[in-house]
């Protein structure tokens, strides 16, 4: 859905966008390069979030980084997007053009056993987007109530068993700690 995507932000080679989930970079990259129509030079701003620092590093070195390096129409805010409001005034930004969120766990996640997100590899459980803090998803299994547990799953993982979920956590934590993702 990039191509749609891209269409319904109507691009403006002088606007300002915001993509709040910068994952891999390929929603960033296909803005900046609509802001560059042919015959049009780009003037405006795409401003890229991400807790994740593994995303900037990855835009940088990886397939993407003749893109991002060095362009003057790009800014990486190394945060979460609940603080939009605050670095949006940090860069004088009164108002945007357009703004971009794809909510999710982006392939890289999955592929790094070290992240703790994957059920093909064995590791530590974390999930965390940002690794630098905050709770990991073993904290989280090991240390919450059955009625906190519930309330979680239920609210963020939509399971409409989370009760029986939970119990079975509990249960099972009794036995042996849940640390790893297997």
């Amino acid at each position: 859905m990039l191509r749609e995507t891209i269409q319904g932000l109507n691009i403006q080679p002088d606007g300002l966008y915001v993509d709040v989930t910068f994952g891999g970079g390929g929603h960033s990259r296909a803005i900046l390069e609509a802001m560059r129509r042919e015959g049009e030079e780009a003037k405006g701003m795409l401003y890229s979030f991400d807790q994740d620092l593994d995303a900037y590093r990855n835009a940088m070195e990886g397939v993407n980084a003749d893109v991002f390096n060095h362009n003057e129409h790009w800014q990486f805010v190394h945060s979460n997007f609940r603080y939009l409001r605050n670095f949006m005034d940090y860069y004088g930004v009164d108002q945007i053009d357009g703004l971009l969120g794809d909510l999710g766990v982006s392939f890289h996640h999955f592929d790094c056993p070290e992240r703790g997100f994957s059920f093909r590899f064995s590791a530590p459980l974390d999930m965390r987007m940002n690794q630098k803090g905050g709770k990991t998803a073993a904290d989280i299994l090991n240390s919450y109530s059955e009625e906190d547990l519930a309330r979680v799953l239920y609210m963020y993982g939509e399971m409409n068993n989370s009760r029986q979920i939970a119990k079975k956590i509990v249960k099972a934590r009794c036995q042996k700690a849940i640390e790893r993702t297997e």
